[in-house]
């Protein structure tokens, strides 16, 4: 019984000092914030069959983005996505974290699904270089986790 009141004991502490560590998730409601992006680029993907081909693709998504620190950001985005050479459309999901490097540039880390004709999920390396206030030049380079496929895809965007 007293081994028993000793572990409860020193568990609590220990969440206790756990909770101690995320302080900086403590910000004023007004940090995050709702976004429209839009992409259209080339989107080099390697399919299931040892095949790579280069297809149009563009997503309109809707995210939702919450500084964590400073100069990073956690994100929520998804919305439709096609392709330019064939009348299949689908949608994308994608949830990850963004580092502002410079007022014009940003790189960042997700994890992405998008389905147009068949679904695939990427862990992905993304950038984007402002090119005017609401203009921006975007690549990604993503792979899948489950069969080593690769993409690259790079594009202009817009963001709202």
């Amino acid at each position: 019984m007293a081994n028993s009141l000793i572990c409860l004991l020193l568990s609590a502490c220990s969440l206790n000092c756990i909770a101690a560590d995320w302080d900086f998730l403590e910000q004023d409601p007004g940090e995050g914030e709702l976004y429209l992006r839009s992409y259209s680029g080339v989107l080099q993907d390697s399919r299931g069959d040892g095949r790579t081909d280069p297809f149009d693709t563009w997503l309109i998504n809707t995210g939702y983005q919450y500084n964590i620190m400073d100069d990073v950001a956690l994100f929520m985005e998804g919305g439709p996505a096609g392709s330019g050479q064939s009348a299949q459309a689908g949608y994308n999901l994608a949830s990850g974290l963004r580092y502002q490097l410079t007022p014009a540039l940003n790189i960042g880390s997700q994890l992405s699904q998008l389905e147009i004709g068949y679904a695939t999920t990427h862990v992905e390396l993304n950038s984007r270089l402002l090119l005017a206030p609401q203009l921006a030049l975007t690549a990604n380079f993503g792979i899948s986790p489950l069969t080593a496929e690769q993409s690259l895809s790079i594009g202009m965007g817009f963001h709202f």
